[in-house]
């Protein structure tokens, strides 16, 4: 399905990317850790129970569990490879794939580092994992295809962004194409979701289940839109004349934790682009991207943990994808809204005053944008410096009899937050997959957003807990109000 056309022909919208995990055992079995709520009230955090995880159908499958993290080399990606290090205690093969041999022998020095004490059993890393770096560029024609062929994979972890480059979500064609069963990027822009989704059909055929904009925010911020929503109305109590009237996500980081300039550039292309977001139930994108400031209390009441880490901050509106595929999705009758929000405060007032003086299309322009981005890495990492590093998101959904939900998580760090988040996607993908012949969760080969898989009343709990529980975490609080 089309989001352009779906939601009256919207522009391309780009947005910033963004303990309990897959446990691997033995050579081609890997036990998984995964939570499940089935017996649990709706408000509790699910349980935890051990599955396993096979080895996938294809011949030319390897004996371990094979994950290449396109990207590999970035701050994103060396978070997500970590993460995923550091969960699978089993024979696990983690892959780097980038352009810079430096920056990848930088990034296995890194994962290495970080890993050398927890990584399997006893430490014995070396026995557990094997990393390594590749050589890749993506955007060449069939170089991606030809890797996919030559070394196959049980899973793509996508991180290589920014996404605008690749309209045509070239990376998860050839994905597809190769037969890979996991795929799961941190894309944003909605250009890109479109043509992600229409190769849904073609995803099923080949047996692939693909997941976009699996990041944090969006990603993890959906995930948590869903479950107020479904606090507010039950997906099952189908005699309810309630529904879902407005959606508000709001973002907060501090420190970049060295995420570098792509995540720069990332935002000052977003100042050029429409807010997508809904009016009176429809969508009515704004070019109001850098404006429309409001202050946000990034917890849930004063005994939330996030009430010190993070207090009240102002926020202002911004692109973000999920204004628009949340909403639709839960047929909002109401409006939608996104706003982010970062320190020093002196950041905000620069950049509103920046937007204010520079046309919007000249924000679109890659040159303007990127040349701005290099220019001000400088000052981020210097004021990084003596800024505590951080990370909030919230999330309200209001009923149309008045009530409301309000979701609030909160971590230590931006960057490993989305490295972890889009990681514990991954693996909990891979774990349906090596269940797709039990009756215990769908295996859905396709192509979906996190408000889609989320929306399951068998797989939004479990999903939602091992997200809310990565490590650097400092509080997740869903509750009505």
């Amino acid at each position: 399905m089309n989001l352009h056309r779906e939601l009256n022909d919207g522009p391309c919208v780009q947005g910033p990317m963004q303990f309990s995990a897959v446990r691997a055992a033995a050579i081609g079995t890997i036990v998984a850790s995964m939570r499940v709520g089935r017996n649990r009230k709706p408000k509790s955090l699910p349980v935890r129970f051990v599955g396993q995880y096979a080895k996938p159908d294809r011949r030319d499958a390897p004996e371990k569990l094979r994950v290449l993290l396109l990207g590999g080399a970035g701050r994103i990606g060396t978070a997500a490879a970590i993460h995923l290090a550091q969960s699978v205690q089993g024979p696990i093969q983690l892959i780097l794939a980038g352009r810079d041999e430096n920056r990848g022998s930088a990034a296995l020095q890194e994962v290495r580092q970080e890993t050398a004490s927890t990584v399997g059993q006893g430490g014995h890393a070396d026995r557990d994992l094997d990393l390594s770096f590749c050589k890749v560029d993506w955007t060449l024609p069939g170089a991606l295809s030809t890797l996919l062929q030559e070394s196959p994979v049980d899973a793509v972890l996508h991180t290589a962004g920014p996404f605008d480059g690749d309209t045509g979500a070239d990376v998860l064609k050839a994905v597809i194409s190769c037969g890979v069963p996991v795929y799961v990027d941190v894309a944003d822009p909605i250009c890109y979701i479109d043509a992600a989704k229409a190769m849904a059909t073609e995803a099923k055929q080949n047996g692939t289940m693909a997941l976009v904009s699996a990041g944090a925010f969006p990603g993890f911020s959906n995930v948590l839109a869903i479950e107020c929503a479904r606090r507010l109305v039950p997906m099952q109590d189908s005699s309810s004349k309630v529904h879902v009237q407005d959606i508000d996500f709001s973002y907060f980081t501090a420190g970049l934790g060295g995420s570098g300039a792509v995540n720069l550039l990332i935002t000052n292309l977003g100042f050029g682009e429409p807010v997508p977001v809904f009016r009176d139930g429809k969508y009515s994108p704004e070019m109001s991207a850098g404006s429309q400031s409001r202050q946000v209390k990034f917890y849930t009441d004063s005994s939330d943990p996030a009430c010190e880490f993070v207090g009240e901050r102002e926020v202002w509106s911004w692109p973000f994808p999920e204004a628009a595929t949340v909403a639709r999705h839960l047929q909002i009758r109401g409006d939608s809204s996104t706003g982010m929000g970062t320190a020093p405060g002196v950041w905000n007032t620069i950049l509103v005053a920046l937007v204010a003086l520079v046309p919007r299309d000249l924000w679109q322009a890659r040159w303007f944008s990127e040349g701005l981005a290099w220019f001000s890495l400088p000052l981020v990492w210097f004021t990084d410096l003596f800024v505590k590093e951080t990370h909030a998101i919230k999330v309200e959904v209001t009923a149309s009899d008045g009530r409301k939900a309000v979701a609030v998580q909160t971590h230590k760090s931006f960057r490993r937050c989305v490295g972890q988040s889009t990681a514990e996607f991954t693996l909990d993908l891979l774990e349906r997959f090596a269940r797709k012949n039990e009756d215990v969760v769908p295996w859905m080969p396709g192509v979906w957003l996190p408000e889609e898989i989320a929306d399951n009343e068998a797989w939004r709990p479990g999903l939602l807990d091992r997200l809310s529980r990565t490590p650097g975490t400092v509080s997740c609080n869903v509750k009505s109000v």
